[in-house]
Protein backbone atom coordinates (compact mmCIF):
# COMPACT_ATOMS: atom_id res chain seq x y z
CA UNK A 1 0.00 0.00 0.00
CA UNK A 2 1.52 3.36 -0.85
CA UNK A 3 1.90 6.50 1.52
CA UNK A 4 -0.53 8.42 -1.07
CA UNK A 5 -3.26 5.67 -0.34
CA UNK A 6 -3.16 5.72 3.35
CA UNK A 7 -3.08 10.07 3.94
CA UNK A 8 -6.00 11.45 5.96
CA UNK A 9 -7.87 13.20 3.59
CA UNK A 10 -7.94 16.82 5.28
CA UNK A 11 -11.37 18.97 5.97
CA UNK A 12 -10.69 20.59 2.82
CA UNK A 13 -10.50 18.20 0.48
CA UNK A 14 -13.28 16.42 1.68
CA UNK A 15 -15.33 19.79 1.17
CA UNK A 16 -14.65 19.38 -2.72
CA UNK A 17 -15.91 15.98 -3.43
CA UNK A 18 -18.72 16.42 -5.70
CA UNK A 19 -22.03 16.22 -5.26
CA UNK A 20 -24.37 13.42 -6.98
CA UNK A 21 -25.51 16.13 -9.14
CA UNK A 22 -21.73 17.58 -9.78
CA UNK A 23 -22.15 20.69 -7.65
CA UNK A 24 -18.88 21.09 -4.87
CA UNK A 25 -20.64 22.84 -1.83
CA UNK A 26 -18.17 25.41 0.12
CA UNK A 27 -18.22 24.32 3.84
CA UNK A 28 -17.98 27.26 6.66
CA UNK A 29 -15.88 26.34 9.66
CA UNK A 30 -16.38 28.78 12.68
CA UNK A 31 -13.30 29.76 14.16
CA UNK A 32 -15.04 32.23 16.81
CA UNK A 33 -15.06 31.41 20.20
CA UNK A 34 -19.27 32.19 22.10
CA UNK A 35 -19.47 35.38 23.53
CA UNK A 36 -21.86 36.28 26.43
CA UNK A 37 -22.19 38.78 29.27
CA UNK A 38 -20.23 36.66 31.31
CA UNK A 39 -17.22 36.45 29.24
CA UNK A 40 -14.02 37.14 31.40
CA UNK A 41 -12.04 40.13 29.87
CA UNK A 42 -8.63 41.69 30.92
CA UNK A 43 -7.91 43.24 33.93
CA UNK A 44 -8.33 46.47 33.12
CA UNK A 45 -11.79 46.58 31.35
CA UNK A 46 -15.04 46.66 32.76
CA UNK A 47 -17.28 43.41 32.36
CA UNK A 48 -19.61 43.14 29.76
CA UNK A 49 -23.34 44.71 30.47
CA UNK A 50 -26.25 43.80 29.23
CA UNK A 51 -29.53 45.15 30.10
CA UNK A 52 -32.96 44.05 29.11
CA UNK A 53 -34.62 47.38 26.91
CA UNK A 54 -37.81 44.70 25.89
CA UNK A 55 -38.75 41.21 26.94
CA UNK A 56 -40.44 38.49 25.46
CA UNK A 57 -42.69 37.74 28.74
CA UNK A 58 -43.57 42.05 28.64
CA UNK A 59 -43.53 43.41 25.26
CA UNK A 60 -43.67 39.96 23.13
CA UNK A 61 -40.43 41.26 21.75
CA UNK A 62 -36.30 41.15 22.78
CA UNK A 63 -34.30 44.22 22.55
CA UNK A 64 -30.79 44.38 24.86
CA UNK A 65 -27.98 46.92 25.37
CA UNK A 66 -24.86 45.72 25.42
CA UNK A 67 -22.15 47.81 27.13
CA UNK A 68 -19.42 46.31 26.24
CA UNK A 69 -15.19 46.84 25.28
CA UNK A 70 -14.10 45.81 21.70
CA UNK A 71 -11.10 43.51 23.18
CA UNK A 72 -13.07 40.30 24.33
CA UNK A 73 -14.12 37.25 22.69
CA UNK A 74 -12.78 36.84 19.56
CA UNK A 75 -12.24 40.33 17.81
CA UNK A 76 -9.77 41.78 15.44
CA UNK A 77 -7.50 44.72 16.27
CA UNK A 78 -7.48 47.45 13.12
CA UNK A 79 -4.11 48.68 12.81
CA UNK A 80 -5.36 52.30 14.25
CA UNK A 81 -5.45 50.28 17.60
CA UNK A 82 -1.76 50.49 18.32
CA UNK A 83 -0.68 53.08 15.04
CA UNK A 84 -1.99 56.92 14.75
CA UNK A 85 -1.85 56.55 11.04
CA UNK A 86 -3.02 53.12 11.02
CA UNK A 87 -6.24 52.07 8.92
CA UNK A 88 -9.55 52.10 10.74
CA UNK A 89 -12.28 49.24 10.32
CA UNK A 90 -14.04 51.41 7.60
CA UNK A 91 -10.77 51.66 5.67
CA UNK A 92 -10.15 48.00 5.39
CA UNK A 93 -11.72 46.82 2.44
CA UNK A 94 -13.90 43.50 3.24
CA UNK A 95 -11.61 41.11 0.65
CA UNK A 96 -8.68 42.38 2.80
CA UNK A 97 -9.90 40.26 5.40
CA UNK A 98 -10.49 37.41 3.57
CA UNK A 99 -7.54 34.78 1.68
CA UNK A 100 -6.44 31.66 1.70
CA UNK A 101 -4.15 30.88 4.51
CA UNK A 102 -2.12 28.11 7.19
CA UNK A 103 -3.46 27.07 9.76
CA UNK A 104 -0.19 26.37 12.37
CA UNK A 105 -0.37 23.90 14.94
CA UNK A 106 1.65 24.76 17.21
CA UNK A 107 0.08 22.05 20.38
CA UNK A 108 3.16 19.72 20.21
CA UNK A 109 5.93 22.73 20.78
CA UNK A 110 3.17 24.63 23.43
CA UNK A 111 3.52 24.84 27.31
CA UNK A 112 3.08 27.55 29.85
CA UNK A 113 4.68 30.89 28.68
CA UNK A 114 6.55 29.06 25.33
CA UNK A 115 8.43 32.09 23.35
CA UNK A 116 8.06 30.55 19.87
CA UNK A 117 10.95 31.40 17.83
CA UNK A 118 11.21 31.21 13.94
CA UNK A 119 12.41 27.95 13.19
CA UNK A 120 10.10 26.58 15.76
CA UNK A 121 6.86 28.16 13.87
CA UNK A 122 8.47 27.02 10.51
CA UNK A 123 9.24 23.36 11.45
CA UNK A 124 5.54 23.57 12.13
CA UNK A 125 4.11 24.64 8.93
CA UNK A 126 2.31 21.70 7.12
CA UNK A 127 4.69 19.17 5.12
CA UNK A 128 4.57 20.33 1.76
CA UNK A 129 3.54 23.87 2.25
CA UNK A 130 5.32 27.36 3.09
CA UNK A 131 4.46 30.93 4.26
CA UNK A 132 3.20 32.67 0.58
CA UNK A 133 3.25 35.99 0.44
CA UNK A 134 0.18 37.46 1.30
CA UNK A 135 -1.09 34.95 3.28
CA UNK A 136 -2.96 34.60 6.08
CA UNK A 137 -1.27 32.73 8.85
CA UNK A 138 -2.86 31.57 11.89
CA UNK A 139 -1.21 29.96 15.11
CA UNK A 140 -3.41 27.18 16.85
CA UNK A 141 -1.72 26.82 20.15
CA UNK A 142 -4.27 24.83 22.32
CA UNK A 143 -4.50 27.19 24.74
CA UNK A 144 -8.40 27.69 23.78
CA UNK A 145 -9.13 24.95 26.07
CA UNK A 146 -8.75 27.20 28.90
CA UNK A 147 -11.50 29.08 27.27
CA UNK A 148 -14.35 30.40 29.35
CA UNK A 149 -16.58 27.85 27.61
CA UNK A 150 -14.18 24.60 27.95
CA UNK A 151 -14.78 22.29 31.10
CA UNK A 152 -11.05 23.03 31.64
CA UNK A 153 -11.63 26.82 31.77
CA UNK A 154 -8.41 28.79 33.65
CA UNK A 155 -8.86 32.26 33.76
CA UNK A 156 -5.26 32.57 35.04
CA UNK A 157 -3.53 30.29 32.73
CA UNK A 158 -5.98 31.51 29.78
CA UNK A 159 -4.90 34.97 30.25
CA UNK A 160 -2.01 35.08 32.18
CA UNK A 161 0.60 32.55 31.27
CA UNK A 162 -0.26 32.19 27.70
CA UNK A 163 2.43 31.55 24.97
CA UNK A 164 3.82 33.95 22.18
CA UNK A 165 6.28 34.68 19.42
CA UNK A 166 9.17 36.22 18.96
CA UNK A 167 9.67 39.40 17.50
CA UNK A 168 11.54 37.75 14.64
CA UNK A 169 8.33 35.66 13.80
CA UNK A 170 6.37 38.86 13.36
CA UNK A 171 9.04 40.35 11.35
CA UNK A 172 9.02 37.22 8.70
CA UNK A 173 5.01 37.78 8.27
CA UNK A 174 6.06 41.41 8.16
CA UNK A 175 7.90 40.71 5.78
CA UNK A 176 6.09 38.24 3.51
CA UNK A 177 3.52 40.85 3.55
CA UNK A 178 0.40 38.85 4.55
CA UNK A 179 -3.28 39.90 5.46
CA UNK A 180 -3.16 38.86 8.93
CA UNK A 181 -2.12 36.91 11.51
CA UNK A 182 -4.19 35.12 14.19
CA UNK A 183 -4.34 32.93 17.62
CA UNK A 184 -6.51 31.51 19.83
CA UNK A 185 -4.93 33.41 22.43
CA UNK A 186 -6.20 36.62 24.55
CA UNK A 187 -2.95 38.55 23.30
CA UNK A 188 -0.69 37.66 20.33
CA UNK A 189 2.32 39.11 22.35
CA UNK A 190 3.49 37.30 25.02
CA UNK A 191 1.42 37.20 28.06
CA UNK A 192 4.87 38.78 29.69
CA UNK A 193 4.95 41.17 27.33
CA UNK A 194 1.32 42.54 28.11
CA UNK A 195 0.22 44.27 31.16
CA UNK A 196 0.02 41.28 33.05
CA UNK A 197 4.12 41.63 33.68
CA UNK A 198 3.09 44.95 36.27
CA UNK A 199 -0.07 44.05 37.52
CA UNK A 200 1.33 40.47 38.34
CA UNK A 201 4.82 40.65 39.90
CA UNK A 202 4.07 37.15 41.55
CA UNK A 203 3.84 35.51 38.12
CA UNK A 204 7.03 37.36 37.20
CA UNK A 205 8.87 35.22 40.31
CA UNK A 206 7.01 32.30 39.36
CA UNK A 207 8.29 32.21 35.68
CA UNK A 208 11.50 33.50 36.82
CA UNK A 209 11.85 30.22 39.19
CA UNK A 210 10.90 28.39 36.36
CA UNK A 211 13.09 29.35 33.75
CA UNK A 212 16.05 29.60 36.45
CA UNK A 213 17.10 33.22 35.08
CA UNK A 214 15.65 37.28 35.69
CA UNK A 215 12.94 37.76 32.91
CA UNK A 216 15.20 40.89 31.43
CA UNK A 217 17.35 37.73 29.94
CA UNK A 218 14.74 35.84 28.26
CA UNK A 219 11.50 38.16 27.84
CA UNK A 220 13.40 41.14 27.53
CA UNK A 221 11.41 44.59 28.13
CA UNK A 222 12.34 46.15 24.98
CA UNK A 223 9.83 44.06 23.53
CA UNK A 224 7.15 45.15 25.30
CA UNK A 225 3.53 44.41 22.85
CA UNK A 226 6.31 44.03 20.14
CA UNK A 227 3.13 42.19 18.15
CA UNK A 228 0.95 44.99 18.38
CA UNK A 229 2.88 47.74 17.41
CA UNK A 230 5.23 45.98 14.36
CA UNK A 231 1.37 44.45 13.05
CA UNK A 232 -0.29 47.78 13.18
CA UNK A 233 2.31 50.36 11.95
CA UNK A 234 2.47 47.82 9.37
CA UNK A 235 -1.03 47.99 8.04
CA UNK A 236 -1.50 44.85 9.13
CA UNK A 237 -4.78 43.28 11.50
CA UNK A 238 -4.55 40.94 14.42
CA UNK A 239 -7.59 38.69 15.04
CA UNK A 240 -7.53 37.20 18.95
CA UNK A 241 -9.41 34.89 21.05
CA UNK A 242 -9.84 32.51 18.34
CA UNK A 243 -11.67 29.33 19.36
CA UNK A 244 -14.74 26.94 17.95
CA UNK A 245 -13.53 24.26 15.38
CA UNK A 246 -9.83 25.21 14.97
CA UNK A 247 -9.36 22.05 15.60
CA UNK A 248 -11.02 20.94 12.64
CA UNK A 249 -8.42 23.12 10.30
CA UNK A 250 -5.15 22.31 11.97
CA UNK A 251 -1.95 21.70 10.01
CA UNK A 252 -3.95 22.69 7.02
CA UNK A 253 -4.24 25.93 3.87
CA UNK A 254 -7.75 26.75 4.16
CA UNK A 255 -9.37 30.24 3.27
CA UNK A 256 -9.74 32.15 6.10
CA UNK A 257 -12.17 35.25 6.87
CA UNK A 258 -12.81 38.34 9.88
CA UNK A 259 -15.86 39.71 9.96
CA UNK A 260 -16.46 42.83 11.50
CA UNK A 261 -18.51 46.16 11.44
CA UNK A 262 -17.68 48.37 8.82
CA UNK A 263 -16.93 51.00 11.79
CA UNK A 264 -15.76 54.66 10.67
CA UNK A 265 -12.63 55.04 12.87
CA UNK A 266 -12.87 51.86 14.52
CA UNK A 267 -9.87 50.69 16.31
CA UNK A 268 -11.14 46.96 17.42
CA UNK A 269 -14.09 44.91 16.97
CA UNK A 270 -15.75 41.68 18.44
CA UNK A 271 -16.36 39.70 15.19
CA UNK A 272 -17.24 35.74 13.46
CA UNK A 273 -13.82 34.27 11.69
CA UNK A 274 -14.40 31.23 9.57
CA UNK A 275 -12.69 28.94 7.39
CA UNK A 276 -14.29 28.38 3.86
CA UNK A 277 -13.36 24.64 2.80
CA UNK A 278 -14.03 23.96 -1.22
CA UNK A 279 -12.81 27.22 -2.17
CA UNK A 280 -9.50 28.30 -3.13
CA UNK A 281 -9.17 32.18 -2.90
CA UNK A 282 -10.64 35.23 -3.11
CA UNK A 283 -10.63 37.94 -5.61
CA UNK A 284 -10.74 41.76 -5.14
CA UNK A 285 -7.74 42.24 -2.75
CA UNK A 286 -5.27 45.15 -2.03
CA UNK A 287 -1.60 43.13 -3.80
CA UNK A 288 0.70 42.31 -0.87
CA UNK A 289 2.62 44.73 0.28
CA UNK A 290 0.60 47.70 -0.83
CA UNK A 291 -0.29 48.47 2.80
CA UNK A 292 1.23 51.80 3.82
CA UNK A 293 3.86 51.22 6.60
CA UNK A 294 3.89 53.90 9.73
CA UNK A 295 6.64 55.82 9.17
CA UNK A 296 7.94 54.33 12.80
CA UNK A 297 7.61 50.89 11.31
CA UNK A 298 10.61 50.01 12.31
CA UNK A 299 10.73 50.34 15.95
CA UNK A 300 8.05 50.12 19.18
CA UNK A 301 7.41 52.78 22.33
CA UNK A 302 9.50 50.54 24.23
CA UNK A 303 12.42 50.72 22.65
CA UNK A 304 12.23 54.16 21.85
CA UNK A 305 12.24 54.51 25.89
CA UNK A 306 14.96 52.45 26.49
CA UNK A 307 17.54 54.37 23.96
CA UNK A 308 15.96 57.34 25.58
CA UNK A 309 16.90 56.47 28.74
CA UNK A 310 19.64 53.70 28.55
CA UNK A 311 17.20 51.23 30.52
CA UNK A 312 13.70 49.83 30.34
CA UNK A 313 10.78 52.15 30.38
CA UNK A 314 7.81 50.21 28.83
CA UNK A 315 6.14 50.64 32.11
CA UNK A 316 5.17 53.89 31.69
CA UNK A 317 3.22 52.88 28.68
CA UNK A 318 0.29 51.31 31.05
CA UNK A 319 -0.39 53.87 32.95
Amino acid sequence: MTEASVRPVSADERARQAQPDGRVLMRVVDLTQPWGDRIPTWPQFASVEVTDINTHQRHRKSTVLVKTNMHTGTHIDAPFHYAETGKALDQIPLADLVGTGLVIDLRPITRAWSYYSLQDVLDRVPAGEEIREGDVVVFYTGWEQYNWTKPTRDDVMYFDRHPGPQPEVIDYLVDKKIKWVGADLAAIDHSLHTRIRFMRPDLVSEYEQLTGRPIEDTLPERDFEYVHYTTARNNICMLENLGGELAEVASQRVVLGAFPWRWVGGEGCICRVAAFLGVDDVAGASPPGTQPRAADAGTTPARVLLARNGKPGAASLVE
